[in-house]
């Protein structure tokens, strides 16, 4: 019998194939169609609820080396590691047993995926017993069979605690499906839809390969393998070209995690980014070891996070695929928290580690867009800054034991945009195709009842353009048939925000997690009596949970509440038009409180907007922030502007190239000299996070973070805002155009 050909290296001459400017843009928009389809596939044939009520799930279409030709709408970081579970194929599976029909599943974390309960399936495509792509489809389970159900398990010192681990095995041979490996998983995990998701997985690659065979029919395998290469050489080369564009310079931030399922001990991630010329660098020293707790990513989570952001920020009208991975090189240790080492857990990478590793890089991104005249536009502040986890399990009202992740936290607040406020509740950054659970169908699936899910009241972070909001919502068991379920949490930014906002814009909410007890509300269906609607009016006695909760019951009666993360801001609140801030009032966006302290604006006790006393109060505010204000350090960091040319840095400063002068936007007044370190002119102000506003860390306050503000010496307006936390270096900015 004639084996089939494999090539483990990319088809250079494949680059080489003469293709019309027509024909490449049709095949190559056909290769995206593709993987939307077998994610619409996928998710139409598998009954998870994370997948039906958050599009938890990837597709991607790979060269034969795996090199990322196409990724589907949806989780991108997901997308991004599909070429690691290719090559991990690769290197594990002797060649001779890669065939035509067959399909590989796995979920190893050091072998390509980003945590465990996301399962990955990859499949060869073979054209005349040539190998010509991969396809691969992924998606988060419902349950992995670990010491928790819903797959993070809290208290887990090792990834072997975590549940089931898959390197890559053959689940389709030839066709046909293997159903004693499809067994060994389903009998490895409590809830039986994790069978059905798999089976999906396999009818959206089945679909791809049809969908890719007939392209190759109708086009030629030539042509085809010449728009896959084509593809990436055009993003690579549209990249490079964008780089040139921007300046050169190097950006330093620093974002937090906050606890590791065991202790409360902070975990910080920094990044210096270094842009030159058509290349771009993201060094990750001095980031944290890693943790004997979920919150670690491995190799795969950190280059996830790293493209994710380059992706959104740098090629909005580039193709996503391996040519934006050749324009960046990543430093990184191993054995930190965002690189971790064998056998370090990792279930909460997605939503730790990974979404933390986004906004440190959104942030270098954004500031690096600011630097530039021609895309400022395009800089915007950091999204929901994290992600959770809240998971339910039990038997269902229906007779079945599940495990559910309340998905509504996917309704994060974006951040605001340089030239208008972010959208509210508009989803997690990486989700392309955001959704949100709907509440009917929630409780008729499960048994739980919502008390409310709503905005959460002053959550977007204040600026001239304001963050788009998150949410709060509140359920409580109801119908089970054992009279209770059980719970566990596991999100990140509950003791500090990680959405902080750009140009002097502050950050949004950060999480809240908490229970009531003794709520008497089990018997108000009996008496008829209404349901609380708003957190404060919840009876009974309120505990504030930790961000990582352990399993516990949850009782008839309790009601379990949580909020997560908004959008930052962008630019000093105090220079955002008062009618905007009173319509957001009037809107029940902010509060009276907000509205006067932070916005500096007046509302009469007819509720009318005061002109004159608000351009009062706001320049008594700027006076006394001055007051409170102190000269900074700038042997750790600097803020320098070197070039020959003429912009606005964001909402704050203007850089004259001719006169060599930096001045502030709102004053007109000279801050420094082109190639000076701003930092010794300017003046900071260093207070508590609870003057962004409520939710900012305030319920679990150890007074480890405060609220860091860079000020004008002459008008006491923001120019940036960041978080302070001892042993954590300041962020930094060193422009060289």
């Amino acid at each position: 019998m004639n084996k089939p050909k494999i090539s483990r290296k990319a088809d250079k001459s494949a680059t080489n194939i003469k293709i019309d400017p027509v024909t490449f843009e049709v095949l190559n928009h056909r290769l995206l169609s593709i993987t939307e389809e077998m994610g619409i596939q996928y998710m139409r044939c598998s009954g998870s609820n994370v997948l039906i009520t958050g599009n938890d799930a990837a597709s991607a279409i790979m060269q034969p080396d795996g090199g990322l030709v196409a990724v589907g709408p949806y989780i991108v970081t997901q997308g991004n590691v599909l070429p690691l579970i290719v090559n991990s194929t690769q290197k594990l599976i002797p060649k001779d047993e890669i065939s035509d029909g067959d399909i590989f599943i796995c979920n190893d974390p050091y072998l390509g995926a980003i945590h465990a309960p996301d399962f990955a399936t990859v499949a060869p495509i073979f054209y005349k017993k040539e190998l010509v792509a991969w396809i691969g489809a992924s998606g988060h389970q419902l349950d992995t069979g670990g010491m928790d159900p819903g797959g993070f398990s809290v208290k887990a010192v090792d990834i072997h605690q975590e549940g089931l681990r898959m390197s890559p095995v053959k689940i389709v041979d030839k066709g046909e499906v293997r159903e004693d490996i499809l067994g060994w998983i389903t009998n490895q995990v409590r809830d039986p839809l994790v069978g059905l998701d798999v089976k999906g997985q396999i009818a959206a690659l089945n679909n791809g390969r049809l969908r890719i065979l007939e392209l190759i029919e109708t086009w030629g395998c030539d042509i085809f393998k010449g728009v896959m290469s084509k593809s990436i050489a055009y993003a690579e080369e549209k990249l490079s070209a964008r780089l040139l564009e921007l300046p050169d310079g190097v950006w330093r931030d620093v974002q937090f995690i906050d606890h590791d399922g065991h202790n409360d001990a902070i975990y910080k991630i920094v990044c210096t980014m270094t842009k030159k010329g058509k290349s771009i660098k993201f060094d990750f020293t001095g980031t944290s070891p890693n943790a004997k707790g979920l919150i670690n990513s491995t190799y795969s989570g950190l280059q996830a996070a790293v493209l994710s952001s380059m992706y959104i920020n740098l090629c909005w009208d580039i193709p996503w695929n391996k040519g934006v991975r050749n324009c960046i090189d990543i430093v990184s240790e191993v054995g930190t928290v965002n690189n971790c080492a064998y056998p370090m857990p990792c279930a909460m990478a997605t939503i730790s580690a990974v979404i933390v590793t986004i906004d440190v890089t959104w942030r270098c991104l954004s500031q690096l867009l600011m630097c530039s005249d021609k895309y400022k536009d395009q800089s915007m502040a950091v999204w929901s800054g994290t992600s959770m986890a809240p998971i339910f399990a039990g038997q269902s009202q229906h007779g079945f034991q599940f495990a559910a992740t309340e998905m509504s936290h996917f309704g994060g607040g974006g951040g605001a945009r340089s030239y208008a406020d972010g959208v509210d509740t508009a989803g997690i950054v990486f989700n392309t195709t955001p959704n949100m659970p709907n509440i009917e169908d929630q409780e008729a699936e499960y048994p739980v009842l919502y008390l409310f899910r709503k905005h959460l009241k002053d959550s977007g972070g204040p600026g001239f353009y304001r963050g788009g909001r998150s949410a709060e919502l509140a359920y409580m068991v109801y119908d089970a048939p054992q009279g209770q379920l059980e719970g566990l949490f596991a999100g990140t930014g509950a003791e500090m925000p990680n959405a902080i906002g750009i140009s002097g814009g502050l950050p949004g909410a950060a999480i809240r997690i908490a229970r009531f007890t003794h709520t008497g509300l089990d018997r108000a269906f009996q008496t008829r009596k209404r349901l609380p609607s708003e957190f404060a009016t919840i009876p009974g006695r309120l505990e504030i949970l930790s961000c990582k909760h352990v399993r516990t019951p949850m009782l008839q009666g309790d009601v379990w509440y949580h909020s997560w993360q908004a959008g930052g801001g962008y630019g000093d609140p105090l220079t955002r038009e008062p009618s905007q801030v009173f319509e957001d009032l009037m809107r029940g966006i902010i509060s009276k409180k907000a509205a006067k302290d932070i916005y500096g604006v007046v509302i009469s006790e007819e509720e009318k907007l005061n002109i004159k006393e608000t351009q009062s109060l706001r320049q008594s505010i700027r006076k006394q922030k001055m007051l409170e204000s102190i000269a900074i350090d700038s042997s750790q960091s600097v803020l320098r502007f070197k070039t020959n040319k003429t912009f606005t840095f964001g909402n704050a400063l203007k850089i004259n190239g001719k006169s060599k002068k930096i001045t502030c936007l709102h004053c007109d007044k000279t801050i420094g000299k082109s190639g000076e370190n701003l930092l010794g002119h300017l003046k900071q102000r260093i207070t508590h996070l609870k003057d962004a506003g409520p939710v900012r860390g305030q319920d679990y306050d150890h007074g480890r973070f405060k609220l860091r503000q860079l000020l004008c010496p002459s008008c006491g307006s923001a120019i940036e805002t960041n978080l302070a936390f001892e042993g954590a270096p300041p962020p930094s900015l060193d422009l060289i155009d």
